[in-house]
């Protein structure tokens, strides 16, 4: 009995213990305050922008080549004979000046040529003189035997005064003279001066070398001038001044010419002075004459065989505008910032594109903010927050 007794206590107990934290349990999800609804801030896409401007752009083509010589000559003997005198700058790589005198033959015998040519030039003017007064003789005389016999005067025969014997003279006189000429050409084509200032890139002869007649003995460039041909598009011809080309005019459009020689970044001055013959037919590319004149009054100098960047000045535009290339949208849109945070689609005449860059004509209104940034979701007048470059 007392057993019982004590376990309906405890069962009592828990009741009670149960209803407590049933209680309490009530007490405390009565006093809790629902959750506030908050609605969540759209925020606007951040993009860079670019500040462009409407202002004069000159049109520049771009180009390569290797920088070749205006001039370039063979020297060879125009006479036959041994070599005796070799000019020290007479050797791959040795500069000259216009008239210096660059190698000499053995002269003796053009020498004698001439003196006995120059005999034959007295003796034959000595059979015309001699002749000419025999002839003047005849014709007194011919003259007084008409006159005698009271004849009327009339012209004497021809073999009477000698005619076709001073034909036969002054034909002689003429000839040695020319024989004079060439026996004084010769021997001034025993030495070989320089045909203009100029550097030597090979030669093929030796003291005491016995030269025939055609030998080549040298090759030689000027260095007034050096040229460069550039293969460029036949659409930037538009853009260019080519002479008997694109104008009528003789000065074409000036260049910048650049290369790395020695060491050192170096540019010169150069123009376009004629197109090429005719159209590469394997690339369709057009060829033009870059001029660069005295390319050696530099140090480093524009060497031949130099491989060169080309830089072409062409027109200029008034109001153009120059952008970035990814800038361009579907080929011919841009996006673009108003004053009110908008972003706007615009649309643009593209002139050409140059390399990173895109020229559009006529350019964007002054001041544009232009958007740099890709988004994957745009629309025409959504909100921008701008935060790049500024331009």
């Amino acid at each position: 009995m007392a057993v019982n007794k004590k376990v309906m206590w405890q069962i009592l107990l828990v009741v009670i213990l149960l209803a407590a934290g049933a209680a309490a349990l009530a007490a405390f999800t009565l006093s809790k305050k629902p959750p506030s609804r908050t609605v969540p801030k759209v925020t606007s896409p951040l993009v860079s922008t670019l500040k462009v401007d409407r202002e004069p752009v000159r049109i520049t083509v771009n180009g390569e080549g290797t920088v070749t010589p205006w001039i370039q000559a063979t020297l060879a003997a125009e006479v036959a004979g041994r070599v005796v005198y070799v000019s020290p700058r007479l050797v791959a790589g040795g500069s000259f000046k216009k008239g210096d005198l660059l190698l000499k033959m053995e002269q003796k015998d053009y020498r004698l040529a001439l003196t006995l040519a120059e005999a034959s030039v007295k003796a034959a003017q000595t059979s015309l003189q001699t002749t000419t007064e025999e002839a003047a003789v005849a014709r007194e005389e011919w003259n007084l035997l008409n006159k005698d016999s009271g004849k009327e005067p009339s012209e004497p025969p021809a073999l009477l005064v000698r005619a076709p014997q001073l034909a036969q003279h002054q034909a002689s006189v003429e000839g040695a003279q020319a024989q004079v000429e060439q026996a004084r050409l010769n021997l001034e084509r025993t030495e070989i001066r320089a045909p203009f200032d100029g550097r030597v890139v090979s030669e093929n002869v030796d003291l005491g070398q016995y030269l025939g007649k055609g030998v080549t003995v040298a090759t030689v460039f000027a260095i007034e001038a050096a040229e460069i041909n550039v293969f460029i598009e036949d659409h930037d011809l538009a853009w260019l001044e080519v002479p008997g080309l694109t104008t009528k005019g003789k000065q074409g459009s000036p260049a910048v010419v650049k290369a790395e020689f020695a060491g050192r970044q170096m540019s010169w001055q150069g123009r376009v002075v004629r197109a090429l013959g005719r159209v590469d037919q394997n690339t369709r590319l057009v060829g033009v004459v870059v001029r660069v004149e005295h390319p050696y009054a530099t140090l480093p100098p524009l060497a031949m065989g130099l491989f060169a960047k080309v830089e072409i000045l062409g027109r200029t535009l008034p109001e153009a505008s120059l952008i970035p290339r990814a800038a361009l949208r579907q080929g011919d849109l841009v996006w673009l910032v108003g004053p009110d945070g908008k972003l706007r689609f615009t649309k643009v005449k593209v002139a050409r594109l140059q390399g990173a860059q895109a020229l559009l004509n006529p350019g964007l209104p002054q001041g544009s903010r232009l958007v740099t940034t890709n988004l994957r979701e745009v629309s025409d007048g959504m909100s921008v927050r701008m935060a790049g470059q500024e331009g």
